[in-house]
């Protein structure tokens, strides 16, 4: 195993941190953890976890015995445990995509158990691993805590556009290039100031993707098929069962491990419909299904072998508005009658309908007729901009 931390200078030949150095903008992440415990960060791949953690290596290295690794080539929580009894001796530990371990919960809790290291910090992309793991540790934290990196939203999509010098005043303008590029930073890099299709980007986190559904045992061309039908139906309510017929698959129990695990590794989010008068998710009904960033949703498209909708822009303009509420506000969802939908609800506190067009038009009866302290529309005029007011915030 090369310790190629204790080399000199060897931040300039690492190959993740020469490239956070050529990017045309920089990245700030949430924190440096500088005090004692257990920092467990989450985030899909390609946003810069092993950046960050590489970041955090450079910085504890001077003054501190450090050891870094990737996890990917380990498969047993054993292994792990051998390997952490062997570095007892070092103040800082961190331990790259450690979701790929299985059980590694137990090789870390024995290690906090038994008096080291000092700073551990994990990453994975892997949300319902991670969550799992980090439940059966209580009081193992510290100082530590749980820590969230996704792909950058609209707003520091809009300062990395600024650094790098390729920013509009026209912020119309820079909505669609965010609709057309979304947040993944080496996206928006390779994308640059004409806003080309970041295709590089695309068939990087696309063998990411389908490279770790394929490790955990799934189907690259039944990941396809979903990937494409929830890209034709987004902005649709649909049930599992029209869903999984549409994907080919004989059960909708299929659909719904591969769903999940869509939603674990922060590809997707699932919208549900709401109770007007009491608020509790219908689940019972149909659902909507947003993809948590546009690059998804085009490499989705490009999968289907489709042409982008003429509505593409309302399409994405939905699915945005989703996955910035959904950072924002802990539980929401949508409503619909007779009358018409409500694209996004929190029944007694406020409804947000989502128009793509410079006024608000077609709005439905449900909307109109609908009473709560806080309505909005979010039209090109103000979308992203002003927000609801009320429910509990994340």
């Amino acid at each position: 195993m090369e310790i190629f931390w204790e080399q000199s200078n060897w931040e300039a030949s690492d190959k993740h941190l020469s490239a956070l150095s050529e990017m045309p903008f920089r990245r700030d992440f949430p924190f440096m953890p500088e005090k004692d415990g257990l920092y467990i960060i989450r985030g899909p791949r390609q946003v810069g976890k092993t950046c960050w953690l590489k970041t955090i290596l450079s910085h504890h290295t001077p003054q501190h015995k450090c050891f870094y690794l990737s996890c990917e080539e380990l498969t047993h929580f054993r292994e792990l445990s051998e390997l952490l009894k062997s570095i007892k001796q070092y103040d800082v530990v961190l331990l790259d995509e450690v979701n790929f371990v299985d059980g590694w919960d137990r090789a870390v809790k024995h290690a906090i158990d038994s008096g080291y290291p000092k700073l551990l910090v994990v990453t994975g992309s892997h949300t319902h691993d991670l969550k799992k793991g980090a439940d059966r540790m209580p009081g193992r934290f510290g100082s530590g805590g749980e820590f969230c990196l996704l792909p950058m939203d609209f707003k520091e999509f809009c300062q990395a556009r600024i650094t790098a010098g390729w920013s509009s005043d026209d912020r119309v303008e820079e909505l669609k290039a965010y609709f057309c590029i979304g947040g993944f930073p080496y996206a928006v890099a390779e994308s640059g100031k004409l806003n080309t299709t970041p295709i590089s980007s695309m068939n990087t986190y696309w063998r990411w993707i389908a490279g770790d559904f394929v490790r955990l045992g799934k189907s690259e061309r039944v990941l396809t098929n979903i990937l494409a039908q929830l890209a034709i139906s987004m902005q649709s309510s649909i049930s599992y069962n029209n869903l999984a017929k549409k994907s080919g698959l004989g059960s909708h129990n299929t659909l719904i491990d591969y769903l999940d695990l869509l939603e674990s590794c922060f590809a997707l989010r699932t919208l549900h419909a709401v109770d007007i008068n009491t608020g509790a998710y219908r689940t019972r009904k149909n659902r909507k299904f947003y993809f948590t960033d546009p690059l998804l949703y085009h490499l989705s498209i490009e999968l289907s072998g489709m042409s982008l909708p003429n509505d593409q822009e309302s399409q994405l303009a939905e699915m945005v508005a989703n996955e910035h509420l959904a950072r924002r506000y802990k539980r929401f969802g949508s409503h619909s009658n007779q009358n018409g939908e409500i694209d996004f609800i929190l029944p007694s506190q406020w409804g947000l309908e989502v128009k793509w067009s410079p006024v608000a038009n077609n709005l439905s009866k449900t909307y109109l007729n609908l009473t709560l302290p806080h309505k909005i529309v979010w039209t090109q005029r103000n979308f992203l901009d002003e927000w609801p007011q009320g429910g509990e915030i994340v």
